[in-house]
């Protein structure tokens, strides 16, 4: 339809290799919700005939009922297939529809849409999941297990000084992504193909239909694709966090820890070996951490070095960054019902923390300070201790022996300073996470609303 006068009929195999209206399918809502933003804006300010306009109005909201005609209509996208629609309907009252407008601001209107209707999805399941993680937490103040380095048992702490750690980088993230959501709030509807149009639209009343801001300079509007890299870069980050938390639950589940109890519908079996649960739903996610970097690398290589103005290298770009946002969706739920209905060990993660001498760290500490004397010295005389004993209860005898102190994982792992397991502090971190928790909460629902 676009093409026809100034170069004739398409050949359908490069029109196929073209068209984006396969990807379309994912932002026809968000398409037509701009187009009906316009049309409405033209109407009011009397841009085209009130008649011309309500009739259109009409096709584009049963349009976005059923949008499903659109993908049988051969087009190069679903912009120009929703003008081959709305011609069969109207005639040459579909027309009035394309003045003021261009495929450029309306597409970058569609994905802005469809991010901050995604970007939202995801700041509920990560305030939901920082809500689990936070009950959870407060049922685990006093389950003792070692916190682990290089995978090897380390300094004792707790299960809800592990999950609060899990809920305090949500918080960031949550943070981050309310910043990718304000820069992808913004209509660059009005923002014609790249500088403007001579129609005198009113941009402020087009970005209210949809939006809490406006992309002032018309060439932004239309031709970065920052708000989607940053959306996605953000996820991306958000899905590695995930990935290592995924990693932990994998470990922490096998038989030869068996710290956690895994639901079971986060599980499947082995097609030959009828004793196996595998914690799929978990290795999806871990995988989907490394899947979710291919992914921003294939869209800022697209978007690298791309000259200024719309090309339709973006075409390609927007895929990558759907799935991404999409997945890291899906990502979080998982997430959310697997923390919600998971098990603790309680047992097996305290026979953990006294059977490798994970106190020996405290010891060395608590000599120091208790005889003035340099800490490497001490370091030094509990490592040689270590060697020199059979077992833990032999290490831990001779330190009570030597240095009148006696091994204590209760006392262990109450450390007088902010962050540690000691459960008073694990409670302050907790009451504080809380609030905060409730003013994003109270932000997103300001958002929403």
């Amino acid at each position: 339809m676009y093409r026809k006068n100034l170069l004739g009929d398409v050949d359908f195999n490069t029109l196929a290799y073209t068209s984006s209206m396969e990807d379309d399918k994912e932002i026809v809502s968000e398409v037509i919700e701009s187009l009906i933003a316009h049309v409405k804006v033209l109407t009011t300010q009397g841009l085209i005939p009130a008649e011309k306009g309500h009739k259109i109005l009409k096709e584009l909201k049963k349009l976005l009922q059923n949008p499903s005609p659109l993908f049988s209509i051969n087009a190069e996208d679903v912009h120009e297939a929703i003008e081959i629609y709305l011609k069969e309907k109207l005639g040459k009252d579909e027309g009035y529809l394309a003045l003021g407008k261009s495929r450029n601001d309306h597409v970058s209107a569609a994905l802005r849409l469809k991010t901050k209707k995604l970007l939202i999805e995801q700041l509920k399941e990560l305030t939901t999941l920082r809500k689990v993680l936070l009950e959870k937490a407060e049922e685990h103040i006093y389950t003792i297990m070692p916190a682990f380095t290089h995978l090897q048992p380390a300094q004792p702490s707790t299960f809800a000084h592990y999950l609060c750690y899990i809920e305090e980088v949500l918080a960031d993230y949550t943070k981050a992504l309310f910043f990718a959501l304000e820069i992808v709030d913004n209509s660059p509807l009005g923002g014609g193909a790249v500088g403007g149009t001579s129609v005198p639209l009113d941009r402020t009343a087009l970005a209210n239909e949809l939006f809490s801001g406006i992309v002032i300079n018309s060439i932004k509007a239309t031709s970065s694709r920052n708000f989607l890299s940053i959306a996605s870069s953000m996820n991306v980050n958000l899905s590695v966090f995930l990935s290592r938390i995924a990693e932990d639950i994998v470990i922490f589940s096998t038989p030869q820890f068996d710290y956690l109890v895994l639901p079971k519908e986060h599980l499947a079996t082995s097609s030959m070996m009828p004793q196996k649960k595998n914690p799929v739903t978990i290795e999806i996610a871990r995988a989907w951490g490394a899947e979710s970097i291919g992914h921003l690398t294939a869209l800022l290589g697209i978007l690298k070095a791309l000259p200024t103005g719309y090309n339709l290298d973006m075409q390609e770009a927007n895929r990558h960054a759907l799935i991404i946002l999409k997945k890291t969706l899906e990502t979080l739920k998982i997430f959310s019902d697997f923390f919600k209905k998971i098990e603790v060990n309680k047992e097996k993660l305290l026979i953990d923390a006294e059977i490798f001498p994970i106190l020996a760290t405290d010891i060395a500490e608590k000599v120091s300070l208790k005889n003035g004397r340099a800490y490497r010295e001490v370091y030094n005389e509990i490592a040689k201790l270590i060697k020199d004993s059979k077992s833990v209860e032999e290490f831990y005898a001779k330190v009570e022996g030597l240095y009148g102190i006696k091994a204590n994982l209760e006392k262990g792992i109450e450390k007088p300073v902010l962050g540690s397991p000691n459960p008073t502090k694990v409670k302050e971190y907790i009451k504080l996470a809380k609030t905060v928790l409730e003013e994003d909460f109270l932000k997103l629902n300001e958002v929403i609303m």
